[in-house]
């Protein structure tokens, strides 16, 4: 006896991949990062994403490498370093880029989480954040307005992209019309 029940997903579908989803603006949200640290005069960014094989991740890297390539720079391997959004792998992705690049003066880190280990990796190196090191995440949980400096992130509009995930799994339920949204995303300027 097969088993089928209707579902929606939270983020990118894998390609000829037929279902329903939402997702927020990856691309744009790795770009607006990018480029908010290179503007603000950073030149050493690096880039901490999730699992290097999801494609939020990849993605949010294109946006990262069209900021770095539109301000100029080149993209340095030893700048990259990826984990599993938890803040244990965050500091362990600091800890290595750190050790590759001591110069790195900014890091675009793909989760709050993540971002707020590094925050203290930064700090336990003796250097400052913003002052030294910039730091900018990804998700804006509510966590992050209250670490130390508060965080600049890429806020996803979670609250929109639940009702979106309700409505459009009904809409397939009433309808059978299979649709991928995409929610946009901003930049949230705090203290980091």
């Amino acid at each position: 006896l097969e088993m089928w029940a209707p579902f929606i997903i939270w983020g990118v579908p894998k390609p000829n991949y037929y279902c329903c989803s939402v997702t927020g603006d990856n691309f744009t949200g790795g770009k607006l990062a990018t480029e908010y640290l290179a503007l603000s005069g950073r030149r050493r960014i690096a880039f901490i994403g999730g699992f290097a094989d999801d494609l939020e991740v990849q993605y949010r890297y294109a946006g990262y490498e069209a900021a770095i390539r539109g301000a100029g720079m080149t993209i340095d391997p030893d700048l990259l370093a990826y984990g599993d959004y938890s803040n244990t792998s965050g500091a362990q992705a600091m800890r290595r880029l750190l050790n590759k690049a001591p110069d790195i003066d900014a890091v675009f880190v793909n989760s709050d989480l993540m971002a707020i280990a590094a925050i203290e990796v930064i700090r336990e190196s003796g250097r400052r954040v913003p002052g030294d090191v910039a730091v900018v995440g990804y998700d804006d949980l509510s966590i992050a307005e209250f670490c130390t400096p508060p965080l600049t992130t890429i806020r996803q509009h979670i609250p929109q992209a639940g009702k979106l995930l309700a409505d459009n799994l009904i809409q397939y339920l009433q309808t059978g019309v299979i649709t991928n949204v995409t929610v946009p995303v901003e930049l949230f300027k705090r203290q980091s």
